[in-house]
């Protein structure tokens, strides 16, 4: 999973800002908007990655400060070059949708050579569908003639996450020789992250390699090494760990974009 950068919280921002209202052309720093709404909107479907970045100042320079469910903070800045990548990420990415909601505009200010809007808004985003963030973003535009026409020059932004239910997951794995392991996983799960334990047993029966859960029997072959369940294959493996591991990264297949193990 890619992780959500500049780009994709100021996509998320303004894919649902404004849709289907009017503007007042004397507000230019609106029309820049709404031309950043449509462009994003069909970024996929027709809208090139210049058409985007044109709306951009050459000058650019972007400010985040992410605060995760943690409470830790991620502070990044961004240059008009880091969009460009971000850009390309959003178009190689079929399996991530965003969708932004706007709570209220705290603050609006139009001058002839530059505007200025603060806004809350509530942000979603999904990968397969699923929700994997929800959140609230304040966020402070600042727009500049320039070259005959409008361009975002400055965005200062704090974004706060809330709930998660799908994204990176650690796992601590404690094993007893090659055949008894434990593992603990943190995943998350709504406001917080959730920490689960596991036990696994490494086993043979009728012949056959069996890695054995709580619940479940998941099959380890001694020739291939592929590892599988319910007649499917979910992973190979050329040790008890890694397929253990294989295991894991099915068991949480609903909640873990990816499992780093430990």
């Amino acid at each position: 999973m890619k992780k959500i950068t500049f780009l994709l919280i100021f996509a998320f921002l303004f894919s649902g800002l404004y849709s289907g209202q009017a503007f007042n052309e004397k507000e230019p720093i609106k029309k820049l908007l709404m031309d950043y709404i449509n462009k994003m909107n069909a970024l996929t479907q027709g809208t090139q990655k210049e058409d985007v970045l044109e709306l951009f100042d050459e000058k650019y320079d972007g400010n985040t400060v992410y605060v995760n469910l943690s409470g830790a903070l991620v502070r990044k800045n961004y240059k008009k070059k880091d969009i460009a990548v971000q850009l390309n990420d959003i178009i190689n990415d079929d399996n991530y949708r965003f969708k932004l909601t706007l709570e209220k505009i705290v603050f609006q200010t139009q001058k002839e050579r530059a505007g200025i809007i603060s806004a809350v808004i509530i942000f979603e985003s999904f990968i397969d569908k699923k929700l994997a963030e929800k959140g609230t973003m304040l966020m402070d535009l600042v727009a500049v003639r320039a070259n005959g026409g409008w361009r975002i020059a400055q965005n200062n932004m704090v974004r706060v996450s809330e709930a998660k239910d799908i994204g990176e997951c650690v796992c601590y794995v404690y094993g007893k020789g090659s055949t008894k392991f434990v593992t603990e996983v943190y995943f998350p799960s709504g406001l917080e992250y959730s920490q689960e334990f596991d036990a696994f047993q490494v086993t043979t029966k009728d012949n056959k390699r069996i890695i054995k859960s709580d619940n479940n029997d998941f099959y380890w072959s001694r020739d291939t090494g592929k590892v599988t369940f319910k007649g499917g294959q979910i992973g190979k493996a050329d040790n008890a760990r890694k397929a253990i591991e294989s295991v894991l990264k099915n068991l949480y297949k609903d909640s873990c974009v990816n499992i780093v193990f430990n």
